[in-house]
């Protein structure tokens, strides 16, 4: 769940959404510490200095990254549909923003070939820090994937979850 968008809201609030230790203060939730995650969804917490309730209106302790895939397709030997940075496709955003560092996705997608496999590559992160995938109304488990060298991971035995050429596919990554 969330914390409320809206007066009133108090400490309990935040110590039910994000825990916490009594005696409870406020400068126990700075964004980025132990209880709030640095996530797009809670950027009006500051990381430091004044703080108020107010800037805690609509933050979450859940950790998602949801970006939008604008479907490409290519087709040579076999065919791709998805996106990848370079080739085909566009990602609404392209920063997993609670994972380590900064990493981006340069690949989210299927191939027709004989394994019928399902890539997700991100670049710049240990690739610790999540535990699922949903592309569409498809959920993959990090946990039963073969993770390749350099942020590559890859499902075998799929569908296609992704539509027809300039179709919207939400992603969703959970930690």
């Amino acid at each position: 769940m969330a914390v409320t968008s809206s007066a009133p809201i108090s400490i309990t609030d935040l110590v039910t959404e994000f825990g916490g230790s009594t005696p409870h203060a406020l400068t126990e939730y700075y964004r980025g510490g132990s209880l709030v995650p640095n996530t797009t969804t809670n950027a009006s917490v500051p990381t430091s200095g004044a703080i108020s309730l107010t800037d805690f209106f609509g933050s979450s302790s859940v950790t998602n990254w949801t970006t939008v895939v604008t479907v490409g397709v290519v087709s040579g030997f076999f065919t791709q549909s998805g996106f990848s940075a370079t080739a085909f496709g566009s990602l609404s955003d392209t920063t997993v923003d609670f994972l380590d560092g900064t990493p981006t996705v340069s690949r989210i997608e299927f191939a027709s070939i004989s394994q019928s496999p399902i890539f997700f590559k991100i670049n710049g992160s240990e690739n610790t820090g999540w535990t699922s995938i949903q592309i569409g109304s498809l959920t993959l488990a990090k946990s039963s994937a073969t993770s390749f060298s350099d942020g590559l991971w890859r499902w075998d035995s799929q569908s296609n979850p992704f539509g027809s050429d300039g179709t919207e596919t939400t992603v969703v990554l959970t930690q």
